[in-house]
């Protein structure tokens, strides 16, 4: 990941938040531990695995939450989120074509088709073009109009909300339309292992890109010095390459154990 720059003077050099980088390696760590024990129990039929993964499956949703606010606000700290998110659609349609190749290889039901990177993807790339236009809604607007909006939306990709009626908004048989999955309409079939579709959670990277704004972190300084948790802090600010090759690296240790 590109080192974060202050956004607030073009001529301050770029300085490395320690707390965020700590934030964001662990919150890449829960996913990797989360998606490993999948992997684990899928394609080497480990029983234990798929126990502790389904022990840490209610409290996912909650960490990757958190990363996609933390990769919202982050965009704050960008000098081109056009770029970032390009790369990291990039890397997403490399994951999806292998998983998608090792599923049809029988290792499982591994296909991802829009997981967090296909997300997180779009969502820069969002920013990044129409910065000029989001930057201009004020701060305490956007922020808790995204957050009511993430929380009206959130279920639409199991086609109902509690709060307004799905069928004045989105026809019912449009998730018979198969072509619409990113936006989180699917029919009943569909199956993607990562699945983090534009809503609703889009508005929740909306939620960290207004809360940048309130420029909390600036005022910080002692979150600028040096990292505490060093470990956590590498993760951090090696988080699209970590996620992205950590199924490769899991399969190459676990491999030799299975025969």
């Amino acid at each position: 990941m590109e080192e974060i720059s202050n956004n607030l003077n073009p001529n301050t050099q770029k300085v490395r938040y320690a707390l965020l980088d700590e934030l964001r390696g662990f919150l890449v760590l829960c996913m990797v531990v989360y998606h490993g024990l999948l992997s684990l129990y899928q394609i080497f039929g480990w029983h234990m695995a798929d126990a502790l993964f389904n022990f840490f499956t209610p409290v996912e949703p909650y960490f990757a939450g958190a990363f996609i606010v933390l990769s919202g606000c982050m965009c704050g700290f960008s000098r081109s989120n056009t770029k970032r998110g390009g790369l990291c659609l990039a890397f997403a349609v490399g994951v999806s074509i292998v998983t998608i190749i090792g599923s049809q290889m029988g290792l499982g039901r591994i296909d991802i088709y829009f997981g967090i990177l296909h997300l997180l993807g779009f969502s820069m790339l969002f920013c990044g073009i129409f910065n000029f236009a989001l930057k201009r809604v004020n701060k305490w607007v956007g922020l808790i109009l995204s957050a009511a909006l993430f929380i009206i939306t959130y279920g639409i990709p199991r086609g109902y909300t509690d709060f307004v009626d799905l069928s004045g908004i989105i026809p019912l048989r449009w998730y018979s339309n198969g072509a619409l999955f990113p936006l989180g309409i699917t029919k009943e079939t569909f199956f993607s292992a990562d699945y983090f579709p534009i809503l609703p959670w889009f508005f929740l990277f909306l939620v960290g890109y207004y809360f940048y704004h309130f420029h909390i972190i600036e005022k910080f300084s002692k979150i600028t010095k040096p990292s505490r948790l060093r470990p956590l802090a590498f993760l951090g600010r090696h988080a699209l390459i970590i996620y992205v090759v950590h199924q490769p690296l899991i399969y190459l240790i676990c491999m030799p154990f299975t025969f």
